[in-house]
């Protein structure tokens, strides 16, 4: 996955969404800066309830933190996209159309499609399944 650095909280806050929850060392590599930049932006992050940190001990030494979004965090990344397509399929489902259901569905499908081929070069159906569902879990889409 390629992620560009992060040059803001919004940003910051995404990596997280997207990546699940990261160290203070994976996040300053993932945002080509230093550790104690990061650590600054985790603390106003914090702060302002955004973040959550959990403390992982491994027997001997240092524990590690992870950090990860509360669902104050969650509703600043750009993942507020849930309610208007829970709402739009509901539509769908409603519609008593059947063949506008399917047309709706059919173009749906082909501009998913469209948006996944050029990540997913496989050529057996059973490998473009496998191929989509590593790109969607990597997405961490609700």
């Amino acid at each position: 996955m390629s992620l560009q650095a992060p040059t803001s909280d919004a940003e910051l806050l995404d990596l997280l969404r997207i990546a699940g929850p990261l160290s203070v060392s994976e996040l300053a590599h993932a945002m080509e800066v230093t550790a104690t930049a990061v650590r600054q932006r985790l603390v106003r992050l914090l702060d302002q309830k955004a973040l959550q940190r959990e403390t992982i001990r491994h027997g001997r030494g240092r524990p590690r933190d992870l950090y990860s979004l509360t669902e104050m965090g969650l509703q600043r990344t750009d993942s507020n996209f849930l309610d208007p397509a829970l709402t739009f399929w509901e539509e769908i489902r409603q519609s008593s159309d059947q063949e506008l259901r399917r047309e709706t569905l059919r173009r749906i499908a082909r501009a998913l499609a469209s948006v996944y081929a050029d990540q997913s070069q496989d050529k057996m159906p059973a490998e473009q399944r496998a191929s989509l569902a590593k790109l969607l879990n990597q997405r961490a889409d609700p």
